[in-house]
């Protein structure tokens, strides 16, 4: 089942005009993949550096 956004700006519009698609299920399942990564990423990639900087002063 699609969704579609409207732009609704003129008073009668004579026709409706397709602003954007909603994403499909498969673009929202890369978004949410890709969301995860980064966040992963970035809880790990400090978590190294410190690990990284105990060991050299150690």
């Amino acid at each position: 089942m699609a969704v579609r956004v409207f732009d609704l700006t003129e008073s009668q519009p004579s026709r409706l005009t397709v602003v954007t698609a909603a994403l499909s299920r498969r673009d929202r399942r890369r978004l949410r993949r890709r969301y995860a990564v980064v966040g992963v990423l970035s809880l790990a990639v400090p978590f190294i550096a410190a690990l990284v900087v105990l060991e050299v002063t150690h």
